[in-house]
Formats: C-alpha cells, sequence, structure tokens
C-alpha cells in the first residue's frame, strides 16, 4: 500500500498534467483554425477583388477596341466617299468634254458641209 499511494499520486499528477496540456492544445488548435479561417477569408476577398479588377481591365479594353473599331470603319467610310465623289465629278468633267468634242465636231462637220456645196449668189 506504500507503493500504492505514491503511484496514484504520479499517476494523478501525470493525468491532469496531460489532461491541462490537452486542453491547451487544443485551444492552440481553435485559435490556430480561426487564424487559417481568417487567412482564407482575406485571400478569397484579395481573390475576387483581384478579379473584379481583371473583369474591369477587360470590359474597359474590349470597350477601347469597339471605340477604335468604330472609328477606324468611320474613317474608311468618308475615304470611300471622298474617293467615289472623285470619281463622280471626273465622270461628269469626262461626259463635258465629251460633249464639247461632239459639238465642235458637229460644228466644223457642218462647216465643211457648207464649204463644200457650191455658193448661189
Amino acid at each position: 500500500m506504500r507503493f500504492v499511494i505514491p503511484a496514484m499520486a504520479t499517476i494523478l499528477m501525470f493525468g491532469t498534467g496531460a489532461l491541462a496540456l490537452a486542453e491547451e492544445a487544443g485551444s492552440l488548435g481553435s485559435e490556430l483554425k480561426n487564424e487559417m479561417g481568417s487567412m482564407a477569408s482575406e485571400a478569397k476577398g484579395d481573390m475576387a477583388s483581384e478579379h473584379e479588377q481583371m473583369k474591369e481591365n477587360f470590359k474597359a479594353k474590349k470597350d477601347q477596341m469597339k471605340a477604335d473599331m468604330k472609328a477606324k470603319r468611320e474613317q474608311m467610310k468618308s475615304e470611300m466617299k471622298g474617293k467615289r465623289d472623285a470619281l463622280k465629278a471626273e465622270k461628269q468633267e469626262m461626259k463635258k468634254a465629251a460633249k464639247a468634242k461632239r459639238a465642235k465636231a458637229k460644228k466644223n462637220a457642218k462647216e465643211a458641209a457648207e464649204s463644200l456645196t457650191p455658193n448661189s449668189h
């Protein structure tokens, strides 16, 4: 019995110490778990904001490309209209020149015909 009481005391002492250690490890585990959870939510928040920023940048680039394409289309349309107008003007000039040539040829032909006909004076 002599050995039983000190042995029981030793067991109780180590048993309660282990219990306290286990409780401390448990609280450490929950603190670690909370810390990891807050880090994870912070990382999620960072990723979400980064994703939003990337979406906004992509949308801005897309809008800029659309605006550039629209401006280029308008410029090409304007250039083509200028070329078309120039061709119309050139065609009108050619028509005028052809008409003048015909009138001159007709006049020359009339004068030639008059010179070939005998005068009845």
